[in-house]
């Protein structure tokens, strides 16, 4: 029998890596500078994490669902991803200079054990809240919390310019997301015991079961990728996603140009991050009484006016005001999207399609990462975020088009909402 991961375990995980991205995303830009890596070379550096959102997430996909393993693939992402930065820890402290070539193969790697990390989680708690009846934005929240509280102690506890205090933090929270990880029950998932079997029914029933068998995943995964309505969300995601990389960018550049207060920026994300954490606790009964495709539209249109919003107003508490959309155009995009895609792909392939949604926000990440400054340089916060609203308004079109055409009765509610319970 499958044992099904607990909410509380699940909860669990979700806050130790989200502690990892709360010290790597704020200083790992700033750790970077001081190794010597500047300019060009930083920003090849830093954008190996979203690019590898392009390729980890459907490979990790496949793999979980033509195996049939979940927690397995999160075990193995932990150990290797804790493996690269204890390495690097190690030649910080011994005083090695990696240089751009060792710096750059150190951020590839941890990327790469990074993907599935979150990806199979979510995959985890979308499965789990079917039998727990737990929405899935309540246990995905204590990420945001454990990000927003981890952000705020390394900014004020490790100093980057010391050369083994970012990698040693960075070990240390991926050895506690590690062993969170064990808390995850694998139950009946037997990696290798599925690889022996597949290879046992090649040799005694021949080959001619074999691609049955190991193209359902594939048949599958073709089937809805030729979907038109999955073609347009994959589309739509690609853009609200770019749109937001704005934010990621650029948001702390602007406040500052626009006088802003220093002491408040912290603040400012603050602000956002408790929307968002708002949002995910009561995404059940959102989900319950809208379609995730309209939940989309409507988180597509939010970011547009939140955009449009940052692009014009210059009056600083205005400003502060506003990030409390950020539970718009963040959070709801979010929940929604894996409710829509939850619903949409069948269960045995859903690693699969969610890989597919995170590679094509990986690949909204990566563009916007390398427009977004240009834009900034040429026009400021005015033009970049004007852009922006205009990217994410062309995404709620999309969002509208793909929720006119998918039925109604493709809601969340039976996934995300809270009382809801698996029927076998």
């Amino acid at each position: 029998m499958q044992l099904k991961p607990s909410p509380r375990a699940i909860s669990l995980y979700y806050f130790g890596i989200f502690a990892v991205l709360g010290v790597y995303l704020p200083l790992f830009p700033s750790w970077l500078e001081g190794r010597g890596a500047r300019g060009l070379a930083m920003g090849a550096i830093a954008a190996t994490l979203p690019a590898m959102g392009l390729v980890a997430p459907p490979v990790f996909g496949l793999i979980a669902d033509a195996l049939g393993v979940r927690v397995w693939l999160i075990r193995a992402a932990c150990a290797g991803a804790l493996a690269v930065f204890a390495l690097l820890a190690l030649s910080s402290a011994l005083g090695v200079s990696l240089g751009f070539g060792g710096l750059f193969a150190a951020a590839l790697a941890f990327a790469f054990f990074r993907a599935p990390m979150f990806t199979m989680a979510d995959v985890v708690a979308l499965e789990a809240s079917l039998t727990s009846g737990i929405a899935y934005g309540r246990l995905r929240l204590w990420g945001s919390i454990s990000f927003a509280l981890m952000a705020i102690a390394s900014g004020a506890l490790i100093d980057p310019a010391r050369p083994a205090a970012f990698p040693v933090a960075i070990t240390a929270a991926l050895l506690v997301a590690f062993a969170l990880s064990w808390a995850l029950p694998a139950g009946a998932e037997a990696p290798l015991q599925r690889l022996g079997q597949r290879g046992a029914a090649r040799g005694v029933e021949g080959a001619a079961r074999a691609p049955a068998a190991g193209g359902s995943v594939r048949e599958r995964a073709r089937a809805l990728l030729r979907s038109r309505d999955f073609r347009l969300f994959l589309a739509a995601s690609f853009l609200a996603q770019s749109a937001n990389s704005s934010y990621d960018l650029c948001y702390t550049l602007h406040l500052r140009d626009v006088g802003f207060p220093e002491s408040l920026v912290g603040v400012a994300w603050a602000v956002g991050v408790a929307g968002e954490i708002a949002l995910m606790a009561f995404s059940g009964p959102l989900l319950q009484r809208f379609a995730p495709p309209v939940a989309l539209a409507v988180a597509f249109a939010g970011a547009s006016l939140r955009w449009a919003l940052l692009s014009y107003v210059r009056f600083w508490p205005a400003l502060l005001a506003l990030q409390p959309l950020h539970a718009v155009s963040f959070a709801m995009m979010w929940v929604a999207s894996l409710a829509y895609t939850r619903d949409r792909a069948p269960p045995q392939i859903l690693a699969t399609a969610q890989g597919l949604f995170s590679a094509s926000a990986g690949a909204g990440s990566v563009i916007g990462m390398l427009a977004w400054g240009e834009l900034y340089k040429r026009g400021g916060g005015a033009l970049t975020f004007g852009v922006a609203s205009i990217t994410a308004a062309i995404a709620f079109v999309l969002a509208v088009t793909f929720a006119r055409s998918t039925r109604r009765s493709l809601s969340g509610s039976s996934i995300f909402s809270v009382g809801s319970r698996c029927q076998e």
